[in-house]
């Protein structure tokens, strides 16, 4: 069976715009998962125990889309589909060398105080790493791909400077590790080793080689 449309298991709008750039908009079919809950990532302590629950978090994802597909009666079972979730983190390192994981602020009013700390703390004059997980599931066959991408993100170390103007136009809210490389965070960043959009939440020259063998990618890519 040749795969014929691309289910994207996202409820971000930022991935299915990502996404459009590689795969004709009219193929794309978005359906997040139902359960938005997500395992986390506290007491683990090495990089490659947070890589590991990156790529599971993904595969639930997926596992809960292609169990969408199942139930549905009204899907034609002949003719196969790509599931595609992802799992964006911002994981960064203290002065002693210690991992923090980083998602998205707290909805409270804390939220200010928390980014001001990772800022000041975790990124200045740092590098930190933005890891996404991919998880590619040809449906009903089950066969799937898996991959991590890490970008290393450089930030200029005088980030003080232009931090309350930044925190007080709310753009951290909703984004892992508080920033949007896309957005207005441009002015803290001073170099991206790896891919950029991998930053933004979809790394598109993995996601090439990952769809290559469908035939989805538009040719003009």
């Amino acid at each position: 069976m040749t795969p014929v449309r691309l289910i994207l298991g996202s409820r971000s709008p930022r991935r299915r715009e990502l996404l459009s750039l590689l795969v004709a908009p009219e193929q794309i079919e978005v359906r997040p998962p139902l359960n938005s809950d997500e395992l986390s990532f506290d007491g683990l302590t090495t990089w490659l125990e947070i890589a590991q629950r990156l790529q599971l978090i993904a595969r639930v994802k997926n596992d809960d889309v292609c169990q969408q597909l199942s139930q549905d009666t009204l899907i034609n079972r002949d003719v196969s589909c790509l599931v595609l979730t992802a799992d964006t983190t911002i994981v960064a390192t203290d002065a002693m060398a210690h991992f923090h994981v980083l998602g998205q602020p707290p909805e409270d009013v804390t939220w200010p105080d928390i980014v001001r700390g990772w800022f000041r703390d975790l990124y200045a004059g740092r590098s930190h790493i933005a890891a996404t997980a991919l998880c590619l599931t040809e449906w009903p066959t089950g066969r799937r791909l898996e991959r991590i991408v890490q970008s290393h993100v450089l930030f200029r170390d005088d980030v003080e400077t232009l931090l309350d103007w930044y925190i007080a136009t709310g753009e951290p809210r909703g984004k892992a590790g508080g920033y949007a490389l896309q957005g207005l965070a441009s002015v803290f960043v001073t170099r991206v080793e790896g891919s950029i959009t991998n930053v933004v939440g979809l790394p598109l020259e993995a996601l090439i080689e990952l769809l290559a063998p469908s035939g989805l990618v538009t040719p003009s890519l």
